[in-house]
C-alpha cells in the first residue's frame, strides 16, 4: 500500500516537473516572438520617423525658397540703401575730420597769438612798473616840497585832509537827509492815503453785524412762574452756577444778566434759554445739570472758534491757551463791536498793509490777531488790555517783537518797529469803519458826566476832559493852588473815588495837568 502511494507521489512530482518545463519552454518561445515583433515595429517606426523628417526638411527648404523669392527684391534694395548710407557716413566723417583739422590749426594759431600777446603784456607791465617807480619818486618829492612849504608833517597833513573830507561828507549827508525828509513829508500823506485805499479795496472779509448778547425773554407766564419760585432758589442757583447776577423785575418779560465776564454772561444766557424750554418743573438740581452741559458745549465752541481764526489767518505754532483766549473773545464786545471778528479784521488788514509796505506778512497777521487778546482777561486783571495781552503771550513763548507790537498798539509802550505801527493803523481802520462801533448817547453822556462831576468836586480843579472813549480822565488844575506833590495826591484820590462810585469794565487813566505860566514885559526908554 505504501509502495503504491510512493509511486503515485513520484508520478505526480514527475508530471509537475514536466509540466513546469513545458510551461517555461512555451513562455520562452512566446517572449522570443514578442521581441521579434517589437523589433519589427521599432524598425518600421524608425523608418516612418526618418521618412517624416525627410519630408519636413524638404518642406522647410521649399518654404525658405518661397520666402527668399518673396523678399529677395526687398533685401537687394535694403543692401543698396545700406551701401548708400555707408557712403554718406564716410563722406560726413571725412568732412568732420577736415573740420577738426582746421579747428586744431586755428587753435594752434590762436595759442601762438596768445603767447605773443603775453610777451607784449609782460613788456608793458615792465614799462608800467618803471612809470610807477618814477611817479612814486615824484610823489615823494612833491610831498616833501609841500610839507616843507606848509611847515607840517605828512601825517599831520593826512589827518587834516581826512578831517576836512569827513566834515564835507557829514554836511553832504545832512543836506541829503534833510532833502529826503522834506520829500517824505511832502508826499507821505499822499502815499499813505493810496496804501489805505488799496488795502480797503482788497479787504473782502465778511462784515460782522453782531451787537452784543441779546436779552433772554420768558416764553410765557407759566415758565416765569416755574422759574421765579417763591423762595428764589432757582435764581440763586443760576447765579451761583454761572457766576452772573440775574435781574427779574415785575412787569417785564425779560431776564437781565449782569457780570463783567463775557463768557459767564454767555453761559448764563444759554443756560436760561435751555431752562425756559422746560414746561413741567424747574428745580435747582435740574438747573445745575443744564449749566454743566452748557459749560461743556461752550468750552468746545470756544476752542473751535480759536482754532478757526488761527487757521483762517494761516498762523502756525500758536500756544493752545492763546487759541483758547482768542476763542473766548467771541463773546466780548467793545462799543458794540465783536472783538473776535475785530481781531480777525485787524489780522487781515495788518497783512494787507505789510504786503504793500514790503514787510513780513505772516508776522503782521499774527500781531494783528493777538493785539486785543488782553480784552479776554481785563475783567479779572488790573492794567490796560494791551499790557495784559502782551504779558500773557510773552509767557507763552511769543517772539519779543510780537510782544512789543501788542503792548505798543495803544502806546503803553513807545512803538519802535514796523509791525507795531502797522497794527496801530489796522486797529484804527477796523474800529473806524462806518457802523463798526457805536455807543448809546445816553450811556456815554452819563459816563462822561459822572467822571467830570467826580473830578470837579475836588478843590483846585479848573476843568475836566474825558478822552479815549471814556478810558482817560484828564484833569486841569490851578497851578497856584496845587503844587506837584498835591497833584500826585489828587490823582490818587480821584482814581479811588471813581473806583468807589462808578461801575465800569477795564481801566480808566487819571491824568492831572498842572500848568504854570509866567509872563514879564520889557521896558525900553524912548530917545
Amino acid at each position: 500500500m505504501l509502495l503504491v502511494i510512493a509511486i503515485a507521489l513520484i508520478a505526480i512530482i514527475a508530471g509537475g516537473g514536466l509540466g513546469l518545463a513545458l510551461h517555461k519552454l512555451q513562455n520562452a518561445r512566446t517572449l522570443r516572438l514578442a521581441r521579434e515583433e517589437a523589433n519589427e515595429i521599432l524598425g518600421e517606426a524608425k523608418e516612418a520617423v526618418e521618412l517624416r523628417q525627410l519630408e519636413e526638411k524638404e518642406r522647410v527648404q521649399e518654404i525658405e525658397m518661397e520666402m527668399w523669392t518673396k523678399i529677395e527684391a526687398e533685401m537687394l534694395k535694403t543692401e543698396g540703401r545700406i551701401e548708400d548710407l555707408q557712403e554718406v557716413a564716410n563722406e560726413k566723417k571725412s568732412k568732420a575730420d577736415s573740420l577738426v583739422q582746421e579747428e586744431k590749426k586755428k587753435l594752434q594759431e590762436r595759442e601762438a597769438e596768445v603767447k605773443v600777446q603775453e610777451q607784449a603784456l609782460k613788456s608793458q607791465e615792465a614799462e608800467l612798473n618803471k612809470v610807477k617807480e618814477v611817479q612814486k619818486s615824484l610823489n615823494k618829492d612833491f610831498v616833501e616840497k609841500l610839507t616843507a612849504k606848509l611847515n607840517t608833517s605828512a601825517e599831520e597833513f593826512k589827518t587834516q585832509l581826512k578831517t576836512m573830507m569827513e566834515d564835507e561828507a557829514q554836511r553832504r549827508a545832512a543836506r541829503l537827509a534833510q532833502e529826503h525828509e522834506e520829500d517824505v513829508k511832502e508826499h507821505a500823506e499822499t502815499r499813505a492815503k493810496k496804501i489805505l485805499g488799496l488795502i480797503i479795496d482788497r479787504f473782502a472779509r465778511p462784515y460782522c453785524a453782531e451787537r452784543g448778547i441779546g436779552a433772554v425773554n420768558f416764553p410765557d407766564n407759566h415758565v416765569r412762574k416755574l422759574f421765579c419760585d417763591p423762595a428764589g432758589e432757582n435764581i440763586k442757583t443760576v447765579q451761583e452756577t454761572c457766576g452772573c447776577d440775574i435781574i427779574v423785575e415785575e412787569g417785564l418779560d425779560m431776564v437781565g444778566v449782569a457780570g463783567f465776564d463775557p463768557v459767564r454772561r454767555e453761559l448764563t444766557r444759554r443756560t436760561l434759554e435751555r431752562i425756559f424750554k422746560e414746561k413741567k418743573s424747574i428745580t435747582p438740581d435740574f438747573i445745575r445739570k443744564i449749566a454743566e452741559n452748557q459749560k461743556k458745549e461752550l468750552t468746545k465752541n470756544i476752542k473751535h472758534d480759536g482754532d478757526s481764526l488761527a487757521k483762517e489767518l494761516k498762523l502756525e505754532g500758536l500756544h493752545p491757551e492763546i487759541r483758547q483766549m482768542m476763542g473766548s473773545l467771541r463773546y466780548r464786545y467793545s462799543f458794540t463791536q465783536n472783538q473776535y471778528f475785530h481781531c480777525g479784521e485787524v489780522g487781515w488788514l495788518a497783512g494787507l498793509l505789510a504786503s504793500e509796505l514790503g514787510i513780513d506778512i505772516k508776522k503782521a497777521r499774527r500781531v494783528g490777531m493777538l493785539h486785543d487778546i488782553g480784552k479776554s482777561m481785563d475783567h479779572v486783571m488790573e492794567g490796560g488790555h494791551a499790557v495784559i495781552g502782551a504779558d500773557f503771550i510773552a509767557a507763552r513763548n511769543e517772539a519779543p517783537d510780537v510782544v512789543h507790537a501788542v503792548k505798543a498798539h495803544h502806546f503803553d509802550e513807545q512803538p519802535s518797529t514796523d509791525h507795531a505801527f502797522v497794527v496801530i493803523a489796522a486797529d484804527a481802520i477796523s474800529g473806524a469803519r462806518p457802523g463798526a462801533r457805536r455807543s448809546t448817547i445816553e450811556s456815554y453822556n452819563q459816563k462822561v458826566s459822572e467822571l467830570q462831576d467826580i473830578a470837579r468836586s475836588f478843590q483846585g480843579v479848573t476843568d475836566c476832559f474825558v478822552l479815549s472813549g471814556g478810558r482817560e480822565c484828564r484833569v486841569m488844575v490851578n497851578g497856584k493852588k496845587i503844587d506837584d506833590t498835591h497833584a500826585l495826591d489828587l490823582s490818587k484820590k480821584i482814581a479811588a473815588r471813581i473806583e468807589e462810585e462808578c461801575n465800569y469794565p477795564g481801566q480808566i487813566k487819571v491824568v492831572v495837568v498842572r500848568e504854570t505860566i509866567v509872563t514879564e514885559q520889557t521896558r525900553k526908554e524912548l530917545a
